[in-house]
């Protein structure tokens, strides 16, 4: 008998209806009108009560597979990206972090070009990003789906990033390792890629100190190094060079510590600066 159910294919284990991670297997018919499928979908995301969490994860996941499976024309949706983004809104506010992070998930596929990012900041979804980076509890999945849809805004068009979110990522760098915040090492290195992309939105919020608070804090030298390139670069370019403030950025960090590294760091920038 033991050896019989050893011997199963995996699929007929999973004839209840649930897979490994609790969702729900909803059937998705990809020959049927992708409109009529986008409105069996979102109708199931956007119902308050009747549907369950692992459902609505099941219609997400499904979402991303009929999405994928047709061209990014909104005709062939049979709703406006207004529409799809709100449905998609409310999968953010659900109390289940399982359907938040597919939610996420979900906008990242969906955020192709600038013209649908500057829909979904106009409804303002950008708050909820950030709400979802804030969260630390047990969550890392829901967590993880927002640095990467993070990356993905600044990939398709890092000028249009919102501020509520830079706020967000540099609050974890500078308070992370006080915290145990696994996700600060991810949240600086997106910190820096946005400051090499637009690096006024990083300096406005003050990420800039807090690159430099982490080459102090971090005792590993490839990090170091990736996070003094940041810096170096603006500092390289007269187009850039205006966001690092001397007086405030460099000065509070030498006298807060005097590590010898961090005197030379000084020093370093002191001379660069001198050249211009």
């Amino acid at each position: 008998m033991a050896a019989s159910f050893r011997g199963r294919p995996i699929r007929s284990l999973r004839m209840r209806g649930r897979n490994d991670s609790g969702e729900e297997n909803v059937p998705l018919d990809l020959t049927r009108e992708p409109s009529e499928n986008f409105r069996e979908i979102l109708q199931n995301v956007a119902k308050p009560h009747g549907v369950s969490n692992m459902r609505k994860l099941g219609h997400l996941n499904n979402f991303i597979k009929l999405l994928c499976s047709i061209s990014h024309r909104e005709e062939n949706f049979g709703f406006t990206y207004e529409e799809i983004i709100i449905c998609l809104r409310l999968a953010l506010l659900n109390e289940a972090k399982e359907v938040r992070a597919a939610g996420l998930r979900a906008l990242r596929y969906l955020i192709r070009d600038t013209a649908v990012l500057q829909k979904v900041l106009r409804l303002q979804v950008d708050y909820l990003i950030a709400r979802c980076i804030d969260i630390q509890q047990s969550n890392e999945g829901e967590r993880t789906q927002a640095l990467r849809l993070v990356r993905k805004i600044i990939t398709v068009n890092a000028m249009l990033f919102p501020s509520s979110v830079a706020n967000s990522l540099i609050a974890v760098g500078t308070d992370g390792l006080q915290e145990r915040d696994r996700m600060v090492r991810a949240a600086i290195a997106i910190v820096c890629e946005l400051a090499l992309k637009n690096p006024e939105v990083v300096a406005k919020r003050g990420g800039l100190s807090t690159i430099l608070k982490s080459v102090i804090d971090c005792q590993l030298s490839r990090i170091n190094e990736a996070l003094i390139t940041t810096i170096l670069h603006l500092l390289n370019h007269p187009r850039t060079r205006q966001y690092v403030r001397v007086d405030v950025e460099l000065e509070v960090h030498t006298h807060t510590h005097t590590h010898a590294f961090t005197i030379l760091f000084y020093n370093t920038f002191t001379i660069l600066l001198n050249l211009t």
